[in-house]
């Protein structure tokens, strides 16, 4: 039975060379027990895998009137630097909220972005791209649910309909130089 879960699909024209997506931030709160702390601010977010942490710049931080709750030293590619630590939730596209999570604040981010998902958010769920008739898709599940693994869809897809004892597509020929069977050959890993 597949596992419950929500997720996102984001379509770009072109090859995208920043996947991006627009958000919605609160202060954090438990939204089992309270209401949202107010209106939602809104605004661009980049999908970063380089990031280890999610973060919002800090003119996000003084918009929304987010109040330390500690700081900590961020390492960059130029170093290090101490920098806040704030609580809040995340609405991503869809529905798909993710509660609780401590940003770090940065420096502004050229175009118009408010801040980044990182892997702290990435690695609780499944992140697919493809690029497929010119757009750039970025597909997103929490929780995870299941490995996605290219390497075993090509060896599924290329070896449909290929019968267990059938000889093996990929050529190979037995000691007796006789094809061997695919059941003991490519059949094994598939």
């Amino acid at each position: 039975m597949l596992q419950s879960f929500r997720a996102l699909t984001t379509v770009h024209s072109g090859r995208a060379k920043r996947l991006r997506c627009e958000i919605k931030l609160f202060k954090a709160f438990d939204p089992k027990t309270q209401p949202p702390p107010g209106p939602p601010y809104t605004t661009s977010a980049l999908w970063d895998t380089g990031a280890t942490n999610s973060l919002v710049t800090k003119d996000t931080a003084n918009k929304m009137g987010l109040v330390p709750v500690g700081t900590c030293m961020m390492s960059h590619a130029g170093g290090s630097d101490p920098t806040n630590r704030y609580l809040v939730n995340i609405d991503l596209p869809n529905g798909v909220s993710v509660f609780g999570v401590t940003v770090l604040e940065c420096q502004e981010i050229p175009g118009q972005i408010g801040a980044i998902i990182g892997m702290d958010i990435i690695t609780q769920g499944d992140f697919s791209i493809t690029n497929v008739s010119g757009k750039t898709v970025l597909s997103f599940r929490i929780p995870s649910v299941e490995t996605i693994d290219y390497v075993s869809q090509a060896k599924r897809l290329t070896f449909a309909g290929v019968g267990r004892n059938a000889p093996c597509p990929c050529g190979k020929k037995g000691p007796n130089g006789k094809p061997v069977k695919f059941k003991h050959c490519c059949g094994k890993s598939v």
